[in-house]
């Protein structure tokens, strides 16, 4: 497959995954704080159309290197994804968090402790979070992987799994919601002295649309427009210092 010219026609791939990126009616654009920074870098850049392809978590990367999109919704940068694709600068910085049902909201509360009471564990394919999970103590036979969030949510809701991991600002509004009195979003402290990164994923045969995103971005964070959005979605400055400039 041969993708357009990126600046013709720039294609973004993104999940279903509030506050990131929110699906709308057919046709429409996604809503979202990943959707909302990306289509005024986009614009920023000169891009003259955009166009949006939801997807599945585990083929975000797999798309970039078959050149079925362009770019993708912000994930979290790593040593090994960086070995196969490259990285915007970072849009936004977080740590982990569960989403449990309510009476065990007060015992889940790091990844150690999901280890300690040898509960198991609900993550998406491919996500980071299996990783810390196991770095924390959690026996990899305790960890059940799944497609999507909806569907580890679904887990913890029928008692398959006891808590499902995701980031906390994700947990909070798939919680917000699904409007269920039976879970609870339970934050939880990252291992590392610095939250990791999230940025747009690009595939290497792209370094001009990496530093057009980046010369965008750059002069974006931080501005009184790009700290309105990023509130209007639920982060707070704390969340959003690591990310922006001085």
């Amino acid at each position: 497959m041969s993708l357009p010219p990126w600046r013709d026609t720039t294609i973004v791939a993104y999940l279903d995954e509030p506050p990131f990126a929110i699906s709308r009616q057919a046709g429409e654009r996604p809503s979202g704080c990943d959707m909302d920074v990306a289509l005024h870098v986009l614009t920023g850049a000169g891009v003259g159309d955009i166009r949006y392809v939801r997807t599945t978590f585990d083929e975000l990367i797999p798309g970039l290197l078959d050149q079925r999109w362009h770019l993708t919704t912000a994930i979290f940068v790593t040593d090994d994804r960086a070995e196969v694709v490259d990285f915007s600068r970072p849009i936004w910085a977080m740590t982990d968090g569960f989403i449990v049902r309510g009476h065990d909201a007060a015992g889940m509360t790091t990844y150690e402790a999901i280890a300690a009471a040898h509960a198991t564990l609900a993550v998406v394919v491919g996500q980071v979070q299996r990783e810390t999970a196991i770095g924390a103590g959690v026996p990899a036979d305790r960890i059940v992987e799944f497609p999507d969030q909806e569907a580890a949510v679904e887990a913890v809701r029928r008692g398959a799994v006891d808590a499902s991991a995701s980031t906390a600002i994700g947990n909070r509004a798939f919680v917000d919601r699904a409007n269920d009195s039976t879970l609870a979003a339970v934050a939880t402290t990252s291992r590392s002295a610095r939250a990791p990164v999230g940025a747009f994923a690009v595939g290497k045969n792209l370094p001009d649309l990496t530093a057009a995103l980046d010369d965008v971005i750059g002069r974006y964070l931080g501005t009184p427009d790009h700290l309105a959005l990023m509130r209007h979605y639920g982060f707070s400055d704390d969340e959003l210092a690591p990310v922006l400039p001085g």
